[in-house]
């Protein structure tokens, strides 16, 4: 009887399900790429690498120029030289921002401690698009068009929140009711996050056997182009107000174990295939092997 590789029918069925829901871009993987495998050893490498890998992942090589001419024009990388061989490393804003958003992607929870100060903010009249931008990077859940629940106490709230005619409150005896656990799961992601969990969970008993390099840097990057997107999406909330079936510390969890089992043979591959101008990839950094686990 023929026995399926369940590493390769993984990546293949991600792949058939990220192309379905239109979320599979090339520009998008080589970014994730550079900032999760390159980063860490030197930062560049060369073209040929790249299409290597998106050859792998099912993106031709016409895709992959393109998509590397976009993020130029964009000022996503920057791209050098050395005789007939190009070699790409994310621009210095966006591999500061990659490295801002590592601590969330490789987290080893997104949970704030339990009895975590939180506070209320009723504004006047709906919120500006302005103000609901701050709030993505403040970590503030909005429960209803004027009313947002923060998670420190009033008097640290931005500026940006200070709003006019506004009430604010420290709510540290506040009592989860129906209205705030939805609109907490939906902050959480967690019907995506459970998907994910889902489509992921079968490669723990099949990476029991080691996969092979190249299979491994391609699992590796899609799983992070996966993961990466919720990762950053999730609200960070109090220990004490996770509800039961919320999925992404399952999820984080299982992540991070499949990634440490990648980790290993996707570097095996680096090491075999990657180049720079001066030769192999140098050793990873130091931040590579604390992923999941306190970064």
């Amino acid at each position: 009887m023929h026995n399926t590789d369940p590493i390769a029918t993984t990546i293949t069925g991600r792949l058939t399900a990220l192309q379905a829901s239109q979320r599979l871009s090339a520009w998008s993987l080589i970014v994730t790429f550079l900032g999760d495998a390159i980063v860490p050893r030197g930062g560049e490498v060369s073209a040929s690498t790249l299409q290597s890998l998106m050859q792998r992942l099912g993106i031709g090589h016409g895709a992959v120029r393109t998509a590397l001419s976009r993020l130029a024009a964009d000022g996503w990388i920057e791209r050098s030289r050395e005789g007939r061989n190009s070699f790409y490393r994310l621009s210095a804003d966006v591999a500061e921002t990659v490295l801002s958003a590592e601590r969330r992607i490789y987290a080893a929870s997104s949970l704030l401690p339990a009895g975590t100060p939180r506070s209320l903010v009723i504004a006047a009249e709906a919120l500006s698009e302005a103000t609901l931008r701050t709030l993505d990077g403040f970590g503030a859940l909005q429960l209803a068009p004027q009313v947002l629940l923060c998670f420190t106490h009033s008097p640290d709230l931005p500026p940006a929140l200070h709003l006019p005619g506004a009430t604010i409150a420290d709510a540290q005896s506040l009592t989860p009711g129906t209205a705030l656990f939805e609109a907490m799961a939906e902050a959480r992601q967690t019907r995506e996050i459970e998907e994910l969990r889902l489509a992921y969970l079968p490669l723990n008993a099949a990476l029991d056997q080691d996969p092979s390099p190249e299979d491994a840097m391609a699992l590796r990057c899609l799983m992070i182009h996966e993961w990466r997107r919720l990762a950053l999406r999730v609200l960070p909330v109090p220990a004490d107000l996770l509800q039961p079936d919320d999925p992404e510390p399952q999820t984080r969890a299982l992540v991070a174990a499949i990634y440490a089992r990648l980790l290993a043979p996707s570097e095996a591959w680096l090491d075999a295939n990657a180049a720079t101008p001066s030769g192999p990839l140098p050793p990873p950094d130091a931040r590579l092997g604390q992923r999941f686990a306190g970064l």
